[in-house]
């Protein structure tokens, strides 16, 4: 984008990094008419982007009970659950959480021949839900409370807030640099002496990407082998940062 020099006024400029068009916008705020002869105002903005490794595992696993009284399927969920929670509460990694609980009457569909063979039933579950940035320890526990009954619901990686956190402040030291930089090259070109960012305002939103991992999940729907252990391995997540600044030049 070519930038008009004005003696006091506005300078819009969008400098495209080699992966993305960067765009500015202009700021009406500010009173521009007030400003000395041979000052300007410009706008600039950079964005940098990282992928991470994930780290954080984790793992919902459900209880499944059916019966025919409904105090029956909630008395063996309350139970197995209570020992699945005491037994992943021993592994001080592990972060452990229950999830949704609901019982529910489920009565078939008959075929018309079939009606007087209709028996009507209960169905209950809950879910366990596990989290750690130590894998090998969370798996080995999933497949100790498959053992014990639970049917594994999910197993992914994610990025944990705190690595998310190092890598987005990383990002905006060497997102400040560039638009630092290119405002010093702007103001160089257009001959003036000085300049001072009046303004910085960081992208504070919610900017990593979907997770991509590559897994090897050998728990899902419960079709896993007693003893066995789940496996995981962590993927990608996409952190994306932009900084976009207001600069004073002077002459």
């Amino acid at each position: 984008m070519r930038a008009l020099p004005l003696c006091s006024g506005l300078l819009m400029l969008g400098l495209a990094l080699p992966f993305a068009p960067q765009m500015v916008m202009a700021q009406t705020d500010l009173p521009f008419t007030a400003l000395p002869d041979g000052q300007t105002i410009l706008n600039i903005a950079a964005t940098e982007r990282t992928a991470v490794q994930q780290d954080l595992l984790m793992a919902s696993l459900r209880i499944e009970i059916e019966n025919a009284d409904p105090k029956t399927v909630q008395g063996e969920i309350n139970a197995l659950m209570k020992k699945a929670v005491e037994k992943a509460k021993t592994v001080a990694s592990v972060k452990t959480s229950t999830g949704q609980y609901y019982v529910y009457e489920n009565t078939p569909i008959p075929h018309e021949k079939d009606v007087k063979l209709v028996t009507k039933t209960w169905k209950g579950t809950q879910t366990l839900d596990l989290q750690s940035t130590t894998a090998d320890e969370l798996l080995k526990l999933a497949g100790e409370l498959q053992d014990m009954g639970l049917v594994m619901g999910g197993l992914t990686y994610t990025l944990s807030p705190e690595k998310a956190d190092l890598a987005k402040d990383a990002l905006m030291e060497k997102a400040l640099a560039k638009v630092t930089a290119r405002a010093e090259r702007a103001a160089k070109a257009m001959n003036k002496s000085s300049l001072s960012l009046i303004e910085v305002n960081v992208d504070t939103s919610d900017n990593i990407g979907q997770p991509y991992p590559t897994m090897r999940a050998m728990a899902m729907d419960g079709l896993m082998e007693k003893s066995a252990t789940p496996s995981a391995e962590p993927g990608e997540s996409e952190i994306t940062l932009t900084v976009s600044a207001r600069a004073l030049l002077k002459p």
